[in-house]
């Protein structure tokens, strides 16, 4: 976390985009915290994060389609998530390419196994373009609204990591509520379909 911070500190909205395709929303959180503050532009930072998740995970997509049987896709295929994230593509395949990003765990793993489906190249393109861009404005809008107020009213409980790190959990946990409700759509209604006792 201190060498996230550090980078941004030294290479300012550079430094979001780097730590964004690196790392993920760490960066971009700290980002929208110091936009925050006045020390980065709210627009540079969400435009940093956007172009620096597209790339990365444009990336990740390449490689895994170009090298499937490589030996780093092959590590990536061992991950417990990578099952569970080609269940969701043979069902969703769209949906999987939009909302991968906001569920933890599914930043390498999604494109990776979207790469290996039949999804194509110019499909995932566009609907990852977007994605980013939403992704973008939301963690930035997350750091912004989770800046210098909230720290110092979280400063007694929490460093800047644990608040961050809250934060992030909490926006993927909302993300993976609501995935798993779209992809099962009966679910909580085994009650209304029981049948009525007479």
């Amino acid at each position: 976390m201190s060498s996230v911070n550090q980078w941004i500190e030294q290479y300012g909205v550079l430094g979001v985009f780097l730590t964004s395709a690196a790392e993920g929303e760490i960066g971009v959180l700290i980002g929208g915290a110091m936009a925050h503050l006045g020390r980065l532009s709210p627009v540079l930072v969400a435009i940093a994060a956007w172009a620096g998740s597209f790339v990365s995970t444009q990336a990740f997509f390449h490689v895994g389609r170009s090298q499937r049987d490589g030996r780093w896709v092959s590590h990536v295929k061992r991950r417990r998530a990578f099952a569970k994230a080609m269940q969701w593509i043979e069902r969703k395949p769209r949906l999987f390419c939009f909302i991968y990003r906001f569920v933890y765990g599914f930043r390498v793993v999604g494109p990776i196994g979207i790469s290996l489906s039949k999804v194509d190249s110019k499909t995932f393109a566009a609907i990852n373009l977007v994605s980013a861009l939403l992704w973008g404005i939301g963690a930035t809008a997350l750091g912004w609204w989770a800046g210098p107020t909230v720290f110092e009213k979280l400063g007694k409980w929490f460093n800047w990591h644990d608040a961050l790190i809250a934060g992030g959990g909490a926006m993927a946990a909302v993300a993976v509520f609501l995935a798993w409700r779209w992809m099962n759509p009966r679910a909580g209604l085994a009650e209304t379909a029981a049948p009525e006792n007479h």
